[in-house]
């Protein structure tokens, strides 16, 4: 009878031994043929009606995964090198074939500055399940596999050999249909990024470059003559105002901008001004945050330059505000370096706090402990949880859920459509009813002239044309991930002791308003007096019927 530990022996070495040529070579046939749905499917319908000609660019990018697996790949990186591709390649396909979700520079951005809570939101049984089919198992048998080397000069004969072929094959069939190779994988920038693996770590590699960019940029003071204006301490009591910004809420389904629910019963009981329609600067957190904050244009903003600049909180600061950030969600986005910065994700004994989390609420009830401490001019920005997703049913308490069903899961696109948009617009009147509150509060204070300024930072797809959440490519984002709403209370001592028209407000809220406002409008709601300030892009320039 054969001792067990001498049968494994023989299985093990009875494992087959393949050359590691035709290991690179299964590799990428797997790689393009699993990973790469959308993209077999857009180069198709943008080919014209010429089925040879597809099968040659099908040959071609079949050799230019070959090149950069063989680039990438020797004896010692082998293994490695495919199993992370295989990973890569696994996970971006699942976030684009079921979300629609672009693996670009932006997205890599906002995995390198994800919570843990944040991802673990994003986790799934059937996102498990696609990476144990599609990435473990294939793993597992590579493992499994012995590899047959050839003698190290033979095997770098051969190697060089098989990629410089590789690129001469991928050069003879680009080169006749240079335009549409061109197109596709230049001028078309989507379809290249959902070339899987090579799009992801191609932005990867990008957002690096960005990175080092940033850090190697000289840091620029702005707005050094900032001021109040000229009388505009003469009220007997401090102003305070509070920036709060939104979280992935679309105008689409906000009520006070037409939808056909009404998701803001409570804010419109108050005397608000809402401002529909308003474009954003970018379609996820990481870029329309620190845009929204920065003296740049949605045109000529860049992260770099925004990480590299002061910004709208540094000239509050600077014309003698105390400024503060209160986070209820997942990071400032390096918008509050140089303020105070207070995070409320996990508060003990708070009625708005689970283990897991505190929504919103949590904003209100600091916000009353912190209201009485108030005696010089303040700007407080309340950065919310909103509409944050996929998980929008942890945005609201349970029994608050008025439109039901409600999808509770993060996997939405398991969800019905119908169950989706239940709870994204729960979790829009949440926020109405939070808001709403803040406002009576800040109106009842009479020891501060209170004013609130609400804005979205981008929206969000939930569903339509197969599209989940953000982060899509600005020029490629549909409108409901570019369009969201702001909004402006002013308490009638701010008003009174700042001459501002309302009636003067509700006519320049009907004007093409962006997120390329928000910077100047909240100086010139402030009377902050400094030459950066733009009033072409100041919403209240006209509105103060005195100087104060």
């Amino acid at each position: 009878m054969m001792h067990p530990p001498r049968r494994f022996a023989r299985l093990w070495n009875a494992r087959p031994r393949v050359d590691a040529l035709i290991i690179v070579l299964l590799a990428n046939a797997w790689l393009l043929a699993a990973f790469n749905r959308a993209f077999w499917t857009r180069s198709y319908a943008q080919m014209p009606e010429d089925e040879p000609l597809f099968a040659l660019f099908v040959v071609g990018i079949f050799a230019l995964g070959m090149v950069y697996l063989l680039a990438l790949c020797n004896r010692w990186t082998l293994k490695p090198v495919l199993i992370a591709n295989i990973f890569i390649a696994a996970g971006a396909s699942y976030f684009n074939d079921t979300m629609g979700i672009v693996i670009d520079e932006v997205m890599i951005q906002n995995i390198a500055l994800t919570t843990a809570r944040e991802a673990h939101s994003l986790f799934s049984w059937p996102m498990l399940r696609y990476l144990l089919t599609f990435a473990v198992i294939p793993s597992a048998v590579l493992l499994l596999l012995r590899v047959r080397y050839l003698p190290i000069h033979r095997a770098a004969l051969l190697h060089s050999g098989t990629l410089v072929l590789c690129g001469l094959v991928f050069a003879a069939i680009a080169a006749p249909n240079y335009q549409f190779y061109s197109f596709s994988l230049k001028q078309s920038p989507g379809l290249r990024k959902v070339l899987h693996p090579i799009g992801p770590v191609r932005s990867a590699i990008d957002y690096a470059g960005v990175v080092w960019t940033t850090q190697n940029l000289p840091f620029r003071p702005i707005a050094l003559d900032a001021r109040k204006a000229e009388g505009s301490d003469t009220a007997d009591r401090p102003r305070l105002l509070v920036l709060m910004v939104g979280e992935t809420l679309r105008d689409a389904n906000w009520g006070l901008s037409g939808y056909t629910r009404n998701t803001t019963p409570e804010l419109a009981r108050r005397d608000v001004l809402p401002i529909a329609d308003v474009a954003a600067c970018g379609t996820s957190t990481v870029i329309s945050l620190p845009c929204m904050f920065s003296p740049y244009t949605r045109e000529n903003f860049t992260y770099e330059k925004a990480t590299n600049t002061e910004n709208l909180l540094d000239v509050l600061k600077r014309a003698g505000f105390d400024v503060e950030w209160w986070d209820a969600n997942t990071g400032d986005m390096g918008v509050a370096e140089r303020v105070p910065y207070t995070n409320y994700n996990h508060v003990a004994d708070s009625p708005y706090c689970t283990e897991v989390q505190c929504n919103d609420g949590i904003l209100l009830e600091k916000l009353a402990e912190r209201s009485g401490t108030i005696t010089h001019d303040t700007v407080i920005v309340l950065h919310q949880i909103g509409n944050h997703g996929p998980s929008y049913y942890e945005r609201y308490p349970r029994e608050f859920a008025r439109y039901l069903p409600d999808c509770r899961r993060p996997d939405v696109a398991n969800c019905s459509a119908e169950a989706v948009v239940n709870a994204y617009d729960n979790a829009i009147a949440y926020t109405d009813l939070i808001m709403a509150k803040i406002i009576d509060y800040l109106d009842g204070l009479e020891e501060v002239d209170p004013a609130l300024l609400f804005a979205s930072d981008h929206g969000e797809s939930l569903g339509e044309n197969g599209l989940y959440l953000h982060a899509l490519p600005y020029w490629f984002a549909p409108k409901e991930q570019t369009e969201v709403p702001m909004l402006l209370w002013l308490s009638e001592r701010f008003r009174q002791d700042t001459g501002m028209r309302y009636d003067c407000v509700r006519e320049v809220a009907g004007e093409d308003v962006s997120h390329d406002n928000f910077f100047h409008s909240v100086l010139g709601l402030l009377d902050v007096d400094t030459t950066i300030r733009d009033d072409t892009l100041n919403l209240f320039r006209a509105c103060r019927s005195h100087s104060i």
